[in-house]
């Protein structure tokens, strides 16, 4: 693959979402304009790591890793091998497991506080 402008990376990364069914329950005029977030989100989710990779072209990484955590670990355990993986292979952190376990005892206070 040559080298891709943002528009056509952006455009691509749709279209792969499309032809996984990741959109299933939108039209193709709201699949245009859906939000980064939703974007990082469902590349994260759904496609193969040169997909990802493409992420990286796109955002900085620090937005990918936000959305990652209010998106993926939010979800643990559901999520948690491709956490593992994202975490280390991504983020550069250096203990996935205790990572994950930290970041979700955390949230788990932060929601029984506000109860």
């Amino acid at each position: 693959m040559g080298k891709m402008s943002n528009e056509e990376i952006h455009k691509e990364l749709i279209n792969k979402l499309h032809v996984e069914h990741a959109f299933w329950s939108s039209d193709n005029a709201e699949i245009c304009h859906i939000s980064d977030e939703t974007l990082i989100a469902n590349v994260l989710l759904h496609l193969d790591i040169d997909d990802v990779l493409l992420l990286f072209k796109l955002y900085p990484r620090r937005k990918i890793q936000q959305v990652w955590k209010d998106k993926m670990l939010a979800q643990e355990p559901m999520y948690h091998g491709l956490n593992r993986l994202y975490s280390f292979m991504f983020f550069n952190i250096k203990h996935p497991d205790r990572f994950i376990r930290d970041y979700k005892n955390k949230r788990y206070k932060s929601v029984i506080c506000k109860v």
